[in-house]
């Protein structure tokens, strides 16, 4: 088993390493705009591609839990409806206790996990690939200075923003930018489409 795990990782490993090749490659014609411009269209790909993906990533189960919470709530809903409140009341914690817990909690764990994977996931690995890559020393070298930002306000207050905080900065602007490209498109077509 030890084995088997071992050789898991190594593939795993492998993988994630030729990423970072990849990216490296693909970003290093970027990087004469700055470490600022490639964090960011770094996150905006990571939030485009997170968008994409949560759209169209949905697992036959997660859609088998959903019918089943939901034709379990609706029976509930149907219980709570009987001319007798205090036997209706009844059904619905038994149809609770029997089946609508366990609906429930099958739905919400597979959406978590469905959430994890195609939202936190690759977050987390390009947050990985951007602190590793973009080091206050990798920084030094390339750009010539330790912060992807510096500037002083005042005579004696510095502001240094690192790679992480730049990063995290560019994925909240990138998912309100999504979000107003949603919104102004949706306008858009509806003032094409005949009412």
């Amino acid at each position: 088993m030890d084995d088997f795990l071992d050789r898991g990782w190594q593939v795993i490993a492998a993988f994630l390493n030729s990423t970072m090749v990849f990216l490296d490659t693909l970003c290093s014609p970027l990087e004469i705009l700055g470490p600022g411009f490639v964090i960011f269209v770094l996150a905006f790909f990571i939030v485009g591609l997170i968008r994409f993906i949560s759209r169209f990533y949905v697992t036959q189960r997660y859609v088998r839990l959903e019918k089943d919470f939901h034709h379990w709530q609706g029976i509930r809903e149907e219980a709570l409806k009987h001319p007798d409140r205090e036997k209706g009341k009844a059904l619905a914690k038994n149809i609770d206790q029997a089946k609508l817990n366990k609906a429930y909690y099958d739905y919400f764990f597979e959406g978590l996990l469905k959430h994890f994977i195609t939202n936190v996931l690759p977050l987390l690995l390009m947050a990985a690939y951007v602190t590793k890559v973009y080091t206050p020393q990798t920084l030094l070298n390339r750009f010539g200075g330790k912060w992807v930002f510096s500037f002083s306000y005042g005579s004696a207050s510095q502001v240094n923003i690192s790679s992480l905080l730049w990063f995290v900065i560019c994925v909240i602007l990138s998912f309100i930018l999504f979000a107003g490209l949603k919104r102004v498109l949706k306008k858009r077509y509806a003032k094409k489409s005949p009412a």
